[in-house]
């Protein structure tokens, strides 16, 4: 039961949708990882985890150990993959959870054959190319030493063999078929030496969309499946549905004169007699500061701007003279009401980042609530 008038509504209908658009890209072949680290971008990694295996996906992605750890006690049974290389301290998770690894240093891999020997219990693992993005991962010069020494560890099974790309999210991109171009080679190199990672894997969202040269065995979406184009250019490509939407409920509403400041500092003081609208949300939710007199919700399928600095609990709205808005109406400062709608990508552009950081950025304290 959620008590607070603050809260964020999951349409998981909407995550099984986006699932199911990329099944259709890509074709039956392919098989789907569903990212949900970050706790699924901030809609609720158990739930999303379950409606994206219901609707096709196989593998799950996740950031870190604790993140897979966290599904499995929620019940999920699906192979996780921690996508990045865990601490020495978290390989003990990695195999009290039966999670895959990621590899990309023998440091790493020496510690999970060591582990895997003490246990009796050998570990999947994944080694991750670095082609470009120059974030995490080995130059493919290093891979098929690498593998020759990885495959005299015992306890690893070597799975699968990854890269990221840099900028997939343009489709014009020559550094993306640069790339691409670099990890088909080293897949090339280790077939002929009789090296064949059964589960190969580069494209992300945009990839999916943008670059259907790079499937390979597995894809992975991130962004798209919550709904949200990773680029202006899949918005001609995928049909996806968001899957997120932030509401609350005025908690008070009063009549200020001309002239009249509003929050902390008075950034804003009101240009006639008007009606403003207390909203019971603020940075301390995620909704950030940075918002201050640029934002808008929508309060009777009517656009309203925020105004005034945003507190940590609430923020306020300049409803207009004419409003008939009472507390406990509803407000939407994400997602739809009447003819109206804020989007992600809109508190995005105002704040100068992506549509990722936006859904990052609600935090625990907002409750989710999950429709079907």
């Amino acid at each position: 039961m959620v008590t607070r008038p603050l809260w964020a509504e999951v349409d998981l209908s909407a995550i099984k949708h986006n699932v199911r658009e990329a099944m259709r890209v890509v074709g039956k072949q392919v098989a789907i990882m569903a990212v949900v680290k970050a706790n699924a971008y901030g809609h609720g990694a158990d739930r999303v985890a379950k409606a994206a295996c219901e609707a096709g996906a196989s593998v799950l992605g996740v950031a870190i150990p604790e993140e897979g750890a966290n599904l499995r006690k929620a019940g999920i049974t699906q192979p996780i993959h921690v996508l990045a290389e865990s601490t020495q301290a978290a390989v003990p998770i990695l195999f009290e959870n039966d999670l895959t690894a990621t590899i990309c240093s023998i440091t790493s891999a020496a510690a999970l054959s060591q582990e895997a020997v003490k246990r009796g219990k050998a570990i999947k693992a994944h080694v991750k190319v670095d082609t470009g993005m120059n974030r995490i991962g080995l130059f493919p010069e290093m891979v098929a030493s690498f593998i020759r020494d990885v495959r005299k560890m015992p306890g690893i099974e070597l799975e699968g063999i990854f890269t990221h790309f840099a900028e997939a999210d343009n489709p014009k991109s020559d550094y993306t078929n640069y790339q691409l171009r670099r990890f088909k080679a080293i897949v090339e190199e280790l077939e002929k030496e009789g090296i064949c990672p059964p589960v190969k894997h580069a494209a992300n969202s945009a990839a999916v969309y943008l670059y259907p040269d790079s499937y390979f065995d597995m894809v992975r979406i991130g962004i798209s499946m919550y709904g949200l184009h990773p680029s202006e250019a899949t918005k001609e490509i995928a049909n996806l549905k968001p899957a997120f939407s932030l509401k609350a409920r005025l908690s008070f509403v009063k009549e200020i004169a001309c002239g009249e400041g509003v929050s902390y500092s008075r950034t804003y003081k009101a240009s006639c007699d008007t009606k403003i609208g207390t909203v019971p949300a603020g940075y301390g939710d995620g909704y950030t500061r940075l918002l201050s007199n640029k934002a808008r919700v929508l309060v009777g399928g009517r656009s309203c701007p925020a105004v005034g600095n945003i507190c940590m609990d609430q923020f306020m709205v300049d409803l207009g003279p004419a409003s008939e808005a009472k507390a406990d109406d509803e407000v939407v400062l994400i997602g739809r009401q009447g003819n109206e709608e804020i989007t992600v990508d809109e508190l995005a552009e105002i704040l100068g980042t992506i549509n990722y950081e936006i859904l990052c950025m609600i935090n625990a304290r907002v409750p989710r609530v999950y429709n079907e």
